[in-house]
């Protein structure tokens, strides 16, 4: 189960960002794995995790840089770890470019961590 989510529309191309709690990068892929199966009609799944030690991203087709990365500076910034955010795009027929995309993506993202961000810190998964 997420811990939280956000809904942005960009375009008319949806971008649903979920952040869940994970403890090892086995859970991590097998969140990832389960998301593509739920919402499998999506254009792209990206995801960043932080978890004790490692961060990893990938932008799942999208332009490098332009999807991955955004999130996992996110989830840095915000001071989250042991957590996975996974942020599923419909494609609505309009291309965003790079920095469209970048600011998509990021701004899905910071959504979801607002909305986790007091939730995890009650629980000490926040480093701040």
């Amino acid at each position: 189960m997420f811990v939280a989510e956000s809904e942005i529309k960009v375009k008319r191309s949806r971008f649903l960002a979920r952040i869940y709690r994970c403890s090892t990068e086995a859970e991590a892929y097998a969140i990832m794995l389960a998301v593509k199966r739920e919402l499998r009609g999506a254009s792209h799944w990206v995801y960043a995790y932080v978890l004790s030690g490692v961060m990893r991203s990938g932008d799942n087709g999208e332009p490098p840089g332009t999807a991955g990365l955004p999130v996992l500076n996110v989830l840095r910034s915000a001071g989250l770890s042991g957590v996975v955010c996974i942020v599923t795009r419909w494609f609505g027929g309009t291309k965003l470019g790079v920095a469209g995309l970048r600011a998509a993506y990021k701004a899905s993202a910071i959504a979801a961590a607002e909305a986790a961000i007091e939730k995890l810190k009650s629980e000490n998964l926040t480093d701040k």
